[in-house]
């Protein structure tokens, strides 16, 4: 009873399955580079573009160059300006006041023949305050004699002081309380009993106005 039974479910299932099969539509044909195209595709990570990192690359690189450059410039920089002070420290001060003279945007010159021989050049500044006097090859002067400079200002002369040449005839005078003034004038006066007026002879006048 139970093999009979068996026998006829198994009739009925197959009917059923065939009954089953009529009812579901067949799948259409697709080509085969249709199935390909539409194959499914493993992706492990975001996609890389080549072209995008060259050019980030381009502009990091680009960067490290530009500050590279720019530290260059600041050292430069820091370099010529301890470079210029320790150059200034160690200048004399007659040196370091035509320096001061010469970096003044007022700063002005003039140059005489002295009389007797060699030249005499006057620089000076307004704003810094400072008049420096060079001469060069200045003719020798008498036992007890020395030069005095005198600052003319409306035709009255005020001492600025007296100074040697060496044995060129070279020497270097600093005036560094100068204020706008008509002229500078070199004499030779008497060492020992210099009045406060110019007496001797008169061997260079430069005008500073």
């Amino acid at each position: 009873m139970l093999g009979s039974m068996t026998g006829e479910g198994a009739r009925e299932m197959d009917a059923a399955d065939e009954g089953l099969d009529s009812l579901i539509p067949p799948l259409p044909d697709v080509p085969a580079a249709e199935a390909a195209a539409a194959a499914p595709v493993s992706v492990h990570g975001p996609a890389t573009d080549t072209v995008a990192i060259q050019a980030q690359s381009r502009r990091n690189w680009g960067r490290v160059i530009g500050g590279f450059a720019a530290s260059l410039v600041v050292l430069t920089g820091v370099g010529f300006a301890v470079g210029t002070i320790n150059e200034r420290f160690h200048l004399s001060p007659q040196a370091a006041a035509l320096a001061d003279v010469q970096d003044a945007t007022d700063a002005a010159s003039a140059t005489v023949k002295v009389i007797g021989g060699g030249i005499a050049t006057a620089h000076w500044s307004d704003d810094a305050g400072l008049l420096v006097l060079i001469t060069k090859r200045m003719p020798e002067i008498g036992a007890g004699e020395t030069r005095a400079v005198w600052v003319m200002r409306d035709g009255d002369p005020v001492v600025a002081g007296t100074f040697d040449a060496d044995d060129a005839g070279s020497a270097t005078l600093v005036v560094d309380d100068w204020k706008p003034a008509d002229a500078l004038i070199v004499t030779v006066e008497r060492a020992d009993d210099m009045a406060a007026r110019p007496l001797g002879d008169t061997i260079a006048r430069i005008p500073t106005e």
